[in-house]
């Protein structure tokens, strides 16, 4: 017996995908075509789980990536718990995602998952050897998922989490696109304009002997400095930017750019609402699988990105070792909204903190959007403007000499 991964479309047009046991390709065929399914498409998962499997099979005519993107985590999560809830065993829903899925590096890895679980591991045990891939968040909630008999159910918790954390990055992303290909265009438009533009009105000027304006000379001594320093500008610039990603790996330089980054003006709140929405979103579906607190503040930590906050869940940690609320820590801190210390005070003076802690998860994803969207509509003409007067002031210092001229004459 094998097993087969399978597309098919019902008599109502409506596709479907999924696995079915079989002896051979044909006697699957006439499976599906038993259920009155059209078989679009059939692939044999070799080995599906059985003592003597072979090999996974390849996804034949697709190109594959050697990185391990969200997407493909997520698919992966979606998938095996569709399969196991569909009565597939374990190693041969692994199987078929391994043999569906385009990222090489989680292809390999769920190889070695398959080979460890048919040596006696466990899921979890299996998956913690590749914490580069699948962090302590996965770990945790897959070993509560095989500990309660619902395993399929933590692999789904898992699957929308990442799934409204990528949607997060996504609108954060796609707003920020924009502002950032303005000041492009506009650095590389002011570059072009001194290095090749005022070059021709200083030869021009020279040969007429003439007393410029202050600002024509300003502009045209920043041009002659661009010039003749352009790769000395540029490697005190490349210099800079090592010194600065040093700094940055430093302790003390992560915390004091970690601070820095919750306070500037315009994008603070935006970093405070995304940091809000992850803390409350990876604590609430932790606690949901029944991690204890403060193993699943541990986890929450761990996934810091941003250390000021990280150091907020320690004390919170502390806190809670020591039989104080969770509260407590959050109220006395500014890196936090108010409303997250008073969401988490009323879920646990309610002892519904999971259901608290989603709702807060659920109000930061949407402030985010609307802190982006008030960003956007702020930054998008500040920014013209800004490169509207730095162009017009070139053009005015160069048109100077011309005007001062004409009204003599």
């Amino acid at each position: 017996m094998g097993y087969f991964g399978y597309v098919t479309r019902t008599s109502t047009g409506k596709s479907e995908k999924g696995t079915i046991e079989a002896g051979s390709r044909d006697e699957a065929v006439s499976l599906l075509q038993g259920r009155d399914l059209i078989v679009i498409s059939l692939q044999e998962v070799r080995g599906g789980g059985g003592a003597g499997s072979g090999t996974t099979a390849r996804p034949m005519g697709r190109k594959q990536y050697n990185r391990v993107t969200s997407g493909d985590l997520i698919i992966f999560a979606r998938s095996l718990a569709a399969m196991t809830e569909a009565g597939l065993p374990l190693l041969g829903g692994l199987e078929v995602v391994a043999s569906q899925t385009r990222s090489r590096k989680l292809q390999l890895a769920l190889d070695q998952i398959v080979q460890d679980i048919r040596g006696g591991s466990t899921l979890r045990d299996a998956v913690a050897k590749h914490n580069t891939i699948f962090s302590n968040f996965w770990i945790s909630l897959i070993e509560m998922g095989e500990a309660s008999g619902q395993l399929t159910r933590a692999l789904e918790q898992i699957a929308i989490h990442l799934e409204k954390s990528s949607a997060v990055q996504r609108k954060v992303i796609s707003a920020l696109f924009y502002p950032v290909i303005l000041v492009i265009v506009a650095v590389c438009a002011i570059l072009g304009f001194l290095l090749f533009i005022i070059p021709n009105f200083a030869n021009l000027y020279g040969s007429m002997n003439a007393e410029l304006p202050a600002l024509t000379r300003w502009v045209l001594a920043a041009s002659d400095l661009l010039q003749h320093n352009f790769l000395l500008g540029f490697g005190g610039l490349a210099l800079g930017f090592f010194l600065f990603k040093r700094y940055a790996a430093t302790p003390h330089g992560r915390w004091q750019l970690d601070k820095m980054s919750l306070r500037l003006p315009l994008f603070g709140p935006l970093f405070q609402a995304i940091s809000a929405q992850e803390v409350t979103s990876n604590l609430s579906t932790l606690l949901k699988a029944g991690v204890p607190i403060l193993h699943a503040l541990d986890i929450v930590i761990s996934g810091c990105r941003n250390k000021v906050v990280a150091s907020v869940i320690e004390y919170m940690r502390t806190g809670a070792r020591e039989g104080r609320p969770l509260a407590e820590p959050l109220s006395r801190s500014d890196v936090f909204p108010p409303m997250v210390a008073q969401m988490i005070a009323v879920g646990e003076q309610t002892g519904k903190l999971p259901t608290m802690l989603t709702e807060a998860a659920n109000f930061y994803e949407e402030q985010v959007s609307t802190t982006v969207e008030r960003m956007m509509s702020m930054l998008e003409p500040i920014m013209l403007i800004v490169m509207g007067v730095v162009v017009g002031v070139l053009l005015i210092s160069m048109y100077l000499p011309i005007i001062n001229l004409s009204n003599v004459f």
